[in-house]
């Protein structure tokens, strides 16, 4: 590898707040799962079969990401579809970064599990009584996609709380902001966490796995909860896990802006059911920069329509829906025509203004295919985790079942790790070499939204080198330390160091690849078929990717 990379270090200290707090009670788990999405819950699920397991949520269990997927969960089902078609397309997407192990582990294991998930009582559509209804998205050659109306990821999480609520083995703690994971250099051993109320809890564990989503609400306009800023991801980077792959952010092509501001995905099956995409003057435009138009890969679409809003000075696109046949609306996207209604837009009439949004980070924690970090006792899974997967973009309906494969496998090996019963470290001899230090915990009251706009400005769908540096000199006025009194200071000092993480990486990636794309590198690079790695306090390197180039004969 003869990439050079400039000397750039992400240097933070190890906790984010300046002391243990005086007053805290201290709990005991086997596996501590902190985030109540599908990744965590099939995580807790899977090692509360052997073990006791806290999750922690932060806020009420139903709301997570996964709880607002729409589109639905990728299976090779069909007798016309296999899982190695199903691994060909995923690779496609992930534009020459993807893990074809975990790939293969991904789409193999996907049939088995969307049976299943049908079986414990999440009621997928169907055509007959044996026969799953298989929906198209961009990227797949087939259809394949499972979904519950337009609602599969509430569907799917409705279910999962169930099963949850209904294991005595699991204890959920709702509305607990995990604040620095804790443990002996190189262990973790637990979680320090903040209730709403502020009572401080230190939360001892064998093992402790991450499901804390990802970092979409950084730039403001997102498909995500406004939670979802990377916190996960900066605690795990704190106690020295590595991340990887953080220039990856997906955009989704299609999203709503209500009249409050937020993002409402309008989902990519839309456009698997006829949806096309026209400029505000009626011209059908992804044909021009791709044979499959409105159903490419959402990099190409996102870029697309990000392209024709500059050509024409709008801040929108529109998705017409208005060929489709009413009741084809109506049966497979009746979430999607009520809130659009709510609007004021009738989709049946109307085409909806759509533009693109923060929706996925490919990168994250860096795991191997179990799950586990470079920390022992620490796991990650879901959208805070980089198993690989997605590569430098991830193929649409992805997302859910590599929560439930990943998350899966990470609750067994946290399982097998905690067995082995290690004693704990005393907590305030953690705490003690970092106390006394000089810190700086003052957050600037309109953080979030001055740092949604630098995001979303300056490392966007299209980045170059000075917008980039512009972003990182933002950054740097954020603080990396927080106040014990002030929980929004602990979210800020998370968020600031995610998004440094991101800028960064973007910055040194001198090409365009999946969905990094660079105005001043346009063209991708084979030189930099590599990983870009992040340890503590260290320089980044490349990590080179080395896979066979799989056939279909071969998966």
């Amino acid at each position: 590898m003869s990439l050079n990379l400039p000397t750039t270090v992400v240097d933070v200290p190890r906790y984010v707040i300046p002391s243990l707090p005086e007053h805290y009670e201290q709990c005991t788990t086997d596996i501590l799962v902190i985030g109540g999405g599908a990744a965590g819950l099939a995580a807790a699920l899977r090692a509360a079969e052997q073990a006791n397991v806290m999750v922690l949520t932060r806020g009420s269990l139903p709301e997570s990401n996964s709880s607002w997927a729409q589109g639905g969960i990728a299976a090779a089902l069909d007798a016309v579809d296999s899982p190695a078609i199903h691994i060909a397309d995923t690779l496609v997407a992930g534009a020459g970064l993807s893990d074809t192990d975990a790939v293969k582990a991904l789409a193999c294991e996907a049939p088995a599990m969307m049976r299943e998930m049908a079986q414990i009582g999440v009621p997928f559509e169907r055509v007959s009584e044996d026969t799953f209804a298989l929906g198209l998205e961009g990227g797949h050659s087939r259809r394949r996609i499972l979904h519950v109306g337009d609602a599969t990821g509430w569907a799917l999480m409705h279910t999962l709380i169930e099963r949850v609520r209904a294991c005595t083995r699991i204890r959920v703690l709702e509305c607990y902001q995990a604040v620095d994971l804790i443990g002996a250099p190189g262990r973790c051993e637990g979680a320090l966490v903040r209730s709403d109320d502020g009572k401080w809890t230190v939360v001892r564990a064998q093992a402790t796995i991450l499901a804390t989503g990802g970092a979409g609400a950084l730039y403001g306009l997102t498909s995500n909860q406004s939670v979802a800023l990377g916190e996960g991801i900066a605690m795990a980077y704190r106690a020295r896990a590595s991340v990887a792959d953080m220039e990856f952010v997906q955009f989704h092509p299609t999203v709503f802006r209500t009249r409050t501001g937020t993002g409402f995905l309008i989902s990519e099956a839309t456009r698997g059911e006829g949806g096309r995409l026209l400029t505000t003057d009626g011209h059908r435009f992804m044909l021009d920069y791709d044979p499959r138009a409105e159903l490419a890969p959402r990099d190409i679409v996102a870029r697309g329509i990000f392209a024709a809003m500059r050509q024409s000075g709008s801040d929108h696109v529109l998705l017409d829906l208005t060929h489709l046949p009413e009741d084809v609306l109506e049966q497979h996207f009746p979430t999607i025509c009520a809130r659009c209604r709510d609007e004021g837009i009738d989709p049946h009439v109307t085409p909806i203004p759509v533009a693109p949004a923060a929706h996925y980070l490919m990168g994250g924690i860096r795991t191997d295919h179990d799950g586990a970090t470079d920390v022992a006792g620490l796991y990650a899974a879901g959208e805070c985790a980089c198993t690989g997967v997605h590569g430098a973009n991830r193929l649409a309906s992805n997302s859910l079942l590599e929560c439930l494969v990943f998350g899966r496998r990470a609750g067994a090996a946290a399982l097998v790790s905690a067995q082995k019963s290690a004693s704990l470290t005393d907590i305030r001899a953690m705490f003690q070499p970092y106390e006394g230090r000089s810190v700086t915990t003052q957050t600037m009251p309109d953080w979030r939204d001055r740092l949604a706009s630098i995001m979303r400005t300056y490392a966007g769908i299209q980045r170059s080198a000075g917008e980039l540096a512009a972003a990182l000199d933002f950054l740097a006025t954020l603080p990396v330390n927080a106040s014990l009194t002030d929980a929004e200071s602990i979210t800020a000092a998370n968020a600031a160091l995610t998004a440094c993480l991101i800028v960064t990486s973007a910055l040194l990636r001198e090409e365009s690849r999946g969905a990094h794309f660079r105005s001043d590198f346009p063209v991708t690079d084979d030189a930099w078929r590599v990983h870009l790695v992040f340890s503590y306090g260290q320089q980044p390197y490349p990590v080179e990717h080395i896979a066979d180039e799989i056939t279909l004969q071969a998966a």
